[in-house]
């Protein structure tokens, strides 16, 4: 068998697992729960994973992409929309107008949305699937960030997961982006098979409080990946935890080296930071404290991603799942 077929039959596995209605199981201490599963591209073909979930859609996709490049994502969408499932799909204006856009196929059957600021922008990446399962985390489902930049996805099977996700899609949906999108009504602290997990939205949800909050309550270690990172408050944390003798290592993106970059803030400061190695993007947003807390999702620390981009945050209380994050940051170093 093609290695793709096995890569697509064992997605299609993991969409049955996903969408039986079994309570979530409490997780092992040693190793991550069965209903969460952690991808890292390039290493892991991210589309087979996305589209297999697609393809198990009775119900619905509702999917909010910054942008969407690759066909077969695209293709996926429109045979759940052929099967009857309701199809949603959200993009940022901008980042749709491109010539290797999959925008064209979807708007053609009526499946997109955009945006309507000039300004910020909808950067989320999340997909709701039979209002059960979600998707997200740092990856665009395009060429490069299939084949050549560092992301990170993880898919969760969980009612309670995906139906604050669902609340915010819908407000996306009916035109409310950016500072016209009201905070989150539902709570965002919630226990799944033992797990506490947080889910956040920006702007409406204080994201960077809620990471600052973490981060300086790190005891032993806080390790970070970031594309863009230039948000002063969250230095600050990170610099204080430094300076009483916390382990701060951190890798960044060496294309955003610019004037208001904090990597030099950090250097100065005698921080563990480097450039990634990678000649195309590092482009994950992920913390991992103590090792057993992982924080990931489309928010870069920035002012924008606080203030004007439609942005979201999950936070995973799992030594499992903070290790898998923890070898991926190692790779990356």
């Amino acid at each position: 068998m093609a290695i793709r077929s096995i890569r697509t039959v064992a997605a299609l596995i993991l969409a049955a697992v996903f969408v039986s209605c079994r309570p979530a199981p409490p997780a092992l201490p040693g190793e991550a729960p069965e209903w969460i599963r952690v991808y890292f591209s390039p290493r892991d073909h991210l589309p087979d994973p996305l589209v297999g979930l697609i393809d198990s859609a009775q119900d619905s996709v509702w999917a909010a992409f910054y942008s969407l490049g690759l066909p077969e994502v695209a293709e996926a969408l429109v045979r759940a929309a052929d099967r009857g499932a309701e199809v949603r799909v959200i993009m940022d204006r901008a980042a749709s107008r491109p010539a290797l856009s999959m925008s064209h196929r979807l708007a053609e059957r009526g499946l997109l949305r955009t945006d309507y600021s000039t300004g910020d922008l909808m950067h989320n990446k999340f997909v709701v699937i039979d209002g059960f399962i979600t998707w997200t985390g740092s990856y665009n489902p395009g060429y490069l960030g299939t084949y050549r930049d560092d992301n990170n996805a993880v898919a969760i099977s969980s009612l309670r997961v995906a139906e604050r996700y669902r609340r915010r899609f819908e407000k996306l949906w009916d035109g409310r982006f950016g500072r016209a999108s009201p905070p989150s009504s539902a709570p965002p602290v919630f226990e799944v098979g033992g797990v506490k997990i947080e889910v956040y939205f920006s702007p409406g949800d204080d994201c960077a409080g809620r990471i600052i909050e973490l981060v300086s309550g790190a005891e032993k270690s806080v390790h970070f990946a970031t594309f863009v990172f230039t948000h002063l408050r969250l230095a600050e944390a990170l610099l204080s935890k430094h300076q009483e003798g916390v382990e701060v290592r951190g890798v960044m993106e060496r294309g955003q080296a610019g004037p208001w970059s904090c990597f030099r803030l950090f250097q100065a400061a005698g921080m563990d930071v480097v450039w990634d190695r990678n000649p195309h993007y590092l482009h994950h947003k992920f913390f991992v404290i103590d090792e057993k807390t992982v924080i990931t999702g489309s928010f870069n620390p920035s002012r924008a991603a606080e203030t004007g981009n439609d942005e979201n945050v999950i936070i995973i209380h799992h030594p499992a799942v903070a290790e898998l994050f923890r070898e991926e940051f190692e790779r990356l170093r």
